[in-house]
């Protein structure tokens, strides 16, 4: 009957904390328990509030690069697409697939006229977007235009030129959209006019001229992102045809999809589709790349560096478990005696080893509670004070925080598990105590 008592659970629970909280000739082990406690606590609170800010750049950088790009890319392999009315209205079918737009994309030369300080000349990617589709609300987001307002890309403002006799007269140019990076190398302001040459060349009495026609800076977009806004700009889809020549034809298709995560299963729905109708001649010649395959290499690294960021900081906790097992080893050593008698009293080896085991699983409990507290406060105060970060170096003003429930769901289970697993050693040698040894000498 003892024997059963002294080795239901309520027994090691009772001992167990009795131990851990004494006061009285045992205060020094109470002083380290409380260490071993804060620094688990510390460790857990550092791993989550790294694990918070690298989700929040990822984050971020998803955000912003999908948007300037678009969920799903539909192209052809001869970089022209043809007869794409009819693609556009099997894509639009596709469940999943929010909106669909055509857009054309050209390199070209872009050169300000008369600027602040000299000519100056840029290459830059120009991409032709239509009106009131999911590209133009993108950059009309970037632009920071008020609800209702037109973009000024589709509606650019007129050119005041002075004629030779001294009249001034108005003319319309076809606008276009550069990136705050761009328009500080150029020099130029919204209404300047500016030179596009393109690399496609046409005959003339002088032999062949490279292509050339003035735009007119109709705004300037921020996306927060240095790379897009120096070397990429808007115009108008059909000024873009006209100019690069290109008749009905478009470079391709701009998908976006409801939910972007899954947009490699939506790509394959779509291209399925393309490829069953009409006996697949209709998707004949045409390939789509999906945002993650787009940006594989900066997803790969950014997943990779997580990994590494988690099992470098994971090390704290393992160091801190090192402190539960000094305090459950000296207290083993404090605690021979009344092992040896809870023995001799009918105590298991098995209880006497849950006793120690407990006590390590509460330090590593109420450590990583503390720890993820603290992490959920840290991540608040960061995204509190904006921790200031420079845009040429990180695409981005201040330190991104992103509180991710199951980044701190794994690095509780992860601490607790390193916790009770510093618990077994010290356990183990406390259950295999032999009373009588103890004993003899006292």
């Amino acid at each position: 009957m003892l024997s059963s008592a002294l080795s239901s659970l309520s027994f090691p629970r009772k001992i167990a904390f009795r131990y851990l909280w004494s006061k009285r000739s045992e205060a020094f082990i109470t002083i380290i328990t409380v260490v071993s406690i804060l620094g688990v606590a510390i460790g857990v609170m550092v791993l989550n509030m790294a694990m918070a800010i690298m989700t929040g750049f990822q984050t971020e950088l998803k955000s912003r690069i999908v948007g300037a790009n678009s969920h799903i890319l539909i192209r052809s392999l001869d970089g022209r697409l043809e007869n794409w009315h009819p693609i556009f209205d099997r894509i639009r079918a596709v469940k999943g697939v929010t909106s669909v737009s055509a857009f054309t994309q050209h390199q070209a030369l872009i050169r300000s006229e008369k600027p602040f300080g000299g000519e100056r000349s840029v290459g830059l990617l120009i991409r032709g977007i239509e009106p009131k589709s999911s590209a133009a609300d993108q950059v009309a987001s970037y632009l920071k235009l008020a609800p209702g307002d037109s973009l000024p890309l589709f509606d650019p403002p007129s050119l005041i030129v002075q004629r030779p006799d001294g009249s001034e007269d108005e003319a319309k140019l076809p606008g276009l959209v550069i990136g705050r990076e761009l328009q500080r190398t150029l020099g130029v302001l919204v209404g300047s006019p500016v030179s596009i040459l393109s690399p496609q060349v046409s005959s003339s009495p002088f032999g062949l001229m490279p292509r050339f026609k003035r735009f007119i800076v109709a705004g300037v977009y921020q996306s927060g992102l240095i790379e897009f806004e120096s070397g990429l700009a808007y115009a108008s889809l059909s000024d873009a045809q006209q100019f690069f020549g290109m008749g009905d034809t478009i470079s391709g298709l701009e998908v976006r999809v409801s939910n972007i995560d899954k947009a490699p299963e939506v790509t394959s729905q779509i291209m399925a589709a393309l490829k069953g109708a009409d006996s697949g001649t209709l998707g004949r010649g045409l390939f789509a790349q999906d945002w993650t395959e787009t940006n594989r290499p900066l997803w790969e690294a950014l997943k990779f560096e997580r990994r590494v960021y988690f099992i470098v900081l994971l090390l704290i906790i393992v160091m801190a478990s090192f402190s539960i097992v000094t305090t459950l080893i000296m207290l083993v050593l404090e605690k021979r005696k009344d092992v040896a008698i809870l023995r001799t009293m009918g105590a298991t080896a098995r209880s006497i080893g849950t006793i120690f085991f407990l006590q390590g699983a509460i330090i590593g409990a109420l450590g990583t509670l503390l720890g993820l507290l603290l992490g959920v406060l840290g991540c608040w105060g960061l995204k509190w004070y904006g921790f200031p970060l420079d845009e040429q170096i990180f695409q981005m003003s201040t330190v991104p925080v992103y509180i991710e429930p199951i980044n701190f769901i794994v690095v509780g289970v992860a601490a607790f598990f390193i916790c009770c697993v510093a618990t077994l050693y010290p356990a183990r040698r406390a259950s295999q105590l032999h009373p009588s040894e103890v004993l003899r000498y006292d």
